[in-house]
């Protein structure tokens, strides 16, 4: 239940500060909202690394809400949760084990050699998507505001659903040439 509300949540946020800003309520009111994504956020997460950079990042984001009353810092929210987790995912590359490498292991604790270093390739697959959807969700914030809602609303959610179905579909695949020998999909 506590994961779905924070889907639910994760979702809804560019849709609740596009429409609460149309109907001129002020990103300081609004800071309650911020506050109640990162609140779910931070129970959410069992990487203590991504929890502590979302307390950080929810803070400065709150105080600047709080002091200057700008939309900005509601706006980059979904930049900073891409750069919270490229931060997360690149620190498990230097500091093994990769966060895919993490979730492999929770299905098979004994991952061969081979299967690690596919896991550290996904891991910077990631690293290079979260690069560019902060990236993009940056740039949104120079748009227009339905703009800034649909990139960060809905786009980057089809993106990361792409990017796992793909990696998925690409891990069968891997999985089967490897357990047939037939070809080597590296």
């Amino acid at each position: 239940m506590k994961k779905a509300l924070l889907l639910v949540l994760a979702i809804s946020y560019p849709f609740a500060v596009f429409f609460a800003l149309k109907w001129g309520y002020s990103p300081k009111l609004l800071s309650l909202i911020l506050i109640l994504a990162a609140l779910f956020q931070f129970n959410a997460q069992k990487i203590k690394l991504l929890r502590n950079t979302f307390i950080v990042c929810s803070i400065l984001l709150v105080s600047g809400l709080l002091l200057y009353d700008d939309e900005i810092f509601l706006k980059l929210y979904p930049v900073l949760i891409s750069a919270s987790l490229l931060a997360v995912f690149a620190f498990s590359l230097k500091f093994p084990p990769s966060v895919i490498e993490r979730f492999a292991r929770i299905k098979n604790s004994d991952l061969p050699q081979d299967a690690i270093a596919y896991c550290r390739k996904v891991t910077l697959v990631w690293c290079c998507f979260f690069t560019l959807n902060a990236s993009i969700a940056l740039y949104t914030i120079s748009l227009s505001a339905k703009a800034w809602m649909l990139y960060n609303g809905l786009i980057s959610y089809v993106l990361i659903g792409l990017l796992m179905a793909g990696e998925f579909g690409y891990r069968i695949y891997y999985i089967k040439g490897k357990q047939h020998g037939s070809h080597n999909p590296e």
